[in-house]
């Protein structure tokens, strides 16, 4: 009768014990590298989704931009344009928007002539007691919402009121910059002759 060798058994539990531990240990790293792969994914996600939001811009122009003539003069006093919320866009704070000014006068188009415009409170009434330099929500609509948040199929009109009158053939630009977003940039020029309301193109 053939006689088993202790020891032989005792190496077989040693290679098995070794194996499991192989086992183990490959099962503890591939969740690590896995849970480190799926971490930075959520990162690339997160930072791809981001820069689009802030390189896309949520605002865009209804419609065209209007010119509100000089009483005396043929200058341009007021500037009118609607403003909406872009397809897919998130709603924007028209509060916490800014807007700059330029125009042909200081051109090219530089940062250190730029002015930024004052938001009021002035209501569609008595839009022309606006003072120089500013701007105002002049209409909502449909104007239900009763907040100055711009919401999806919203339109809200704008009026700007420049430092000074926009003479016959000048060219202005206005960035509208929100919270969140690319600015919109409206480029535009006065035509040669000018009416009540005159078309900016």
């Amino acid at each position: 009768m053939k006689k088993f060798n202790n020891e032989d058994a005792f190496t077989g539990l040693e290679a098995a014990i070794v194996l499991i531990a192989f086992v183990v240990v490959a099962a503890v790293f591939s969740y690590v590298v896995l849970g480190a792969g799926f971490f930075t994914t959520q990162k690339s996600q997160e930072v791809v989704h981001s820069g689009v939001t802030q390189a896309a811009s949520n605002i865009v122009i209804k419609g065209e931009v209007y010119g509100i003539k000089n009483e005396t003069v043929d200058a341009i006093d007021y500037i009118r344009f609607d403003i909406g919320l872009a397809a897919g866009g998130v709603p924007v704070d028209v509060n916490r928007t800014t807007m700059t000014f330029s125009t042909t006068a200081k051109l090219p188009y530089n940062l250190d002539h730029d002015s930024t415009l004052d938001s009021t409170d002035t209501t569609e009434a008595d839009y022309t007691q606006m003072t120089a330099g500013t701007w105002i929500i002049l209409a909502q609509s449909p104007g239900t919402s009763g907040d100055k948040t711009l919401q999806s199929a919203e339109t809200f009109t704008i009026m700007v009121m420049p430092k000074e009158p926009l003479d016959t053939r000048e060219k202005f630009l206005i960035e509208v910059k929100p919270e969140v977003g690319a600015a919109l940039g409206i480029d535009r020029t006065v035509p040669s002759s000018v009416t009540t309301t005159t078309l900016l193109y």
